[in-house]
């Protein structure tokens, strides 16, 4: 679901209010840090005392008083040099934009922001309200730079950067999750996914579709024409603008309508041809639809979708899946059919930035430094105190006892926002080897970069086609991506209202961006 989440990202974030640019030209706070004329590892009393204020989008937490104190006794405890205290003002996930464009416009003060290219980044950047972290990030942040000093590019804007990306995986991989108590039974041979082609799962389909009448052979609302199109043929640019990557040689650098390519159609009369064979479940539009709760109720064979990330993953390579096997309640397998290149939008979705409000940037950066290096600083912000909101059994995160997520006080997913995520705990449920697992899988995404890799689309130019599009391809996708619609005769209707609502203009516009990206990086 890559690309189409990352066209409703783009175009939700130009729909942003564009408060910002008051506030951000005439900034209240001095930009002159309190403690920037004392000397690197001056004693604390040579510092003011400073408080760090981080902003980050999270649902209410009622212990969160308690944790923040927890934090603040740690610093003062271990690192007495830097004089500083943390504010945490989480907000939450409805009110994220409004509140934050509102502090930016008006220049309320706050050091450390989560940022993404989906919340508005490029705004934030384009109407100053972030600071340039080169020089910081240079002087404070090390234990950064030890593992993210080859992915800053794509979070540069005019050649300075704004954004510290989150360590974590760099990428993902998309396949098929099957059924083992199946595919022992029927005695399938899995070898023939070795292709990396969705299609070859057919026989399997029909094999399980003839025999059991009880089960669905491919479980949705996952479809082949999501992540798995995406990630396998493009290098995506903004909703329909793409580079072809599939059979196209390496330096081909045209941009099309992601909806034109041959592999498009391929796959969009596939996934009909399983709908009308009754392959794919009839509801599978139907929101909330879960189909790993069809799995746990033995009622599915597979589903495309994102995989579990393993250490030692392969195209075409069936593991048994840990999570999947823990959410289906059974063994299920996992064989991927793509593994990502290393692309552009991952590394600008989870990032923290420093306000231009900030009274003291240096501090800001030394605090965001020691996320990603201080497994205990990091803890305390992931899963709250030792003993009141969690206990480690066999070293992972589990709730205290005769507590629920609910009544604990402090409980949170947002381990995927800050730091180093190779620190983290894991939680009871999870694979214990998760993160060792991102550090192996990096090294392969890392090696095979997307061709355009640093090159970010401004869509301010095109921003009212980009609207129309979405609205335009409303009426078909989601038909197109079940099986639902026959492609032969939606297709060329879809293109015609991307045309109308000005698909050529937005095609265009890439490749002018692309072209003068190309050729200040001396690529063309």
């Amino acid at each position: 679901m890559k690309w189409l989440k990352k066209s409703s990202a783009v175009l939700a974030s130009l729909m942003l209010t564009s408060v910002v640019a008051a506030g951000c030209g005439g900034n209240k706070a001095s930009n002159t840090p309190a403690g920037s004329a004392q000397p690197e590892g001056a004693a604390s009393s040579a510092l003011k005392p400073y408080e760090v204020m981080m902003v980050f989008p999270d649902a209410p937490q009622k212990d969160n008083q308690l944790v923040q104190d927890a934090m603040n006794d740690y610093l003062k405890k271990t690192y007495p040099e830097l004089n500083m205290t943390v504010k945490l003002n989480p907000i939450d996930w409805g009110a994220w934009s409004d509140k934050t464009n509102l502090m930016l416009a008006s220049g309320d003060k706050m050091d450390l922001l989560f940022t993404a290219d989906w919340l508005g980044f490029q705004q934030q950047v384009t109407k100053g309200g972030l600071l340039p972290l080169d020089d910081l990030l240079a002087k404070y942040g090390p234990d950064i730079e030890a593992v993210e000093k080859d992915y800053h590019e794509p979070a540069k804007r005019g050649g300075k950067l704004y954004g510290i990306h989150t360590h974590q995986e760099l990428g993902g991989a998309q396949g098929v999750y099957l059924n083992k108590e199946l595919v022992d039974k029927y005695n399938f041979d899995l070898t023939a996914l070795k292709s990396g082609k969705v299609e070859d799962l057919e026989p399997m389909l029909k094999t399980i579709k003839e025999n059991e009448p009880g089960i669905t052979p491919l479980v949705a609302p996952s479809f082949p024409l999501e992540a798995y199109y995406s990630s396998t043929n493009l290098d995506s640019i903004t909703s329909i603008a793409a580079i072809n990557t599939a059979g196209t040689a390496p330096d081909n650098y045209t941009v099309i309508n992601s909806f034109t390519t041959p592999r498009y159609m391929e796959l969009a009369k596939l996934t009909n041809k399983w709908y009308k064979a009754g392959y794919i479940n009839k509801d599978a539009l139907t929101p909330g639809l879960d189909a790993w709760k069809k799995m746990q109720a033995g009622k599915g064979f597979a589903f495309v979708s994102d995989m579990d990330i393993l250490a030692d993953m392969e195209i075409g390579k069936a593991d048994i899946s840990p999570n999947g096997s823990i959410k289906a309640g059974r063994e299920m397998l996992q064989i991927p059919l793509n593994i990502d290149r290393l692309q552009t939008g991952k590394m600008t979705a989870t990032m923290y930035a420093i306000s231009k409000s900030s009274e003291d940037p240096e501090r800001a950066m030394k605090l965001l430094n020691l996320f990603y290096k201080d497994k205990e600083l990091l803890t305390l912000f992931n899963f709250g105190i030792e003993g009141k909101h969690y206990v480690l059994k066999d070293g992972q995160i589990a709730l205290p006892e005769g507590q629920t997520t609910d009544s604990v006080g402090y409980y949170h997913d947002i381990m995927w926002q800050l730091g180093n995520q190779m620190l983290n705990y894991t939680r009871v449920g999870e694979d214990p080897n998760k993160y060792k697992n991102y550090e192996k899988f990096n090294e392969k995404i890392s090696s095979n970069r997307s061709r355009i890799f640093g090159f970010v689309f401004d869509p301010e130019p095109v921003k009212n086609e980009l609207i129309s599009i979405d609205n335009a391809n409303k009426t078909f996708v989601d038909g197109l991506k079940s099986g639902q619609l026959d492609p032969e005769e939606v297709v060329p209707k879809m293109l015609e209202k991307q045309k109308a609502a000005g698909a050529d203009k937005v095609i265009a516009e890439a490749q002018k961006q692309l072209d003068a990206w190309l050729k200040e990086n001396g690529k063309k």
